[in-house]
């Protein structure tokens, strides 16, 4: 008799234990999503995944327009080559230098009325595209 009664005993400490244990572990699963879903944690957690979306948007972003430049070279290389077979001259150096190599900017005179910064920022383009 004393055998059952031990293992009444513990069988009944064991299921008790283990039912406080579940249930704390319920509870604690479910302030932690009630937690998530308040709306200062919301907030946060879209602030989060909108800087990461803009930080690889822009990388890729980047990135194509590296590529889309790099393509564009390739391919007037490629139309100056069927020029150059058809016997057409290809225009001097200077026509066809690469875009990033600006010229000096020229001092506009801006002392007039519409001495703004855009007007001196276009004639300052102006004057790199005309030494070209």
């Amino acid at each position: 008799m004393p055998k059952r009664t031990f293992w009444l005993v513990t069988g009944a400490a064991i299921g008790a234990g283990s039912s406080l244990w579940a249930e704390r572990k319920v509870r604690q699963s479910v302030q932690q999503a009630a937690a998530r879903l308040q709306p200062d944690a919301i907030v946060a957690e879209v602030g989060r995944s909108a800087r990461q979306v803009a930080g690889t948007a822009g990388g890729r972003v980047r990135d194509a327009v590296s590529t889309g430049r790099d393509e564009m070279q390739r391919r007037e290389e490629e139309l100056w080559a069927e020029l150059a077979a058809q016997g057409v001259e290809s225009l001097p150096a200077a026509a066809t230098a690469p875009v990033a190599e600006a010229a000096e900017p020229v001092e506009a005179d801006t002392s007039g009325p519409r001495g703004t910064r855009r007007s001196r920022r276009v004639l300052a383009k102006s004057a790199s595209y005309l030494a070209k």
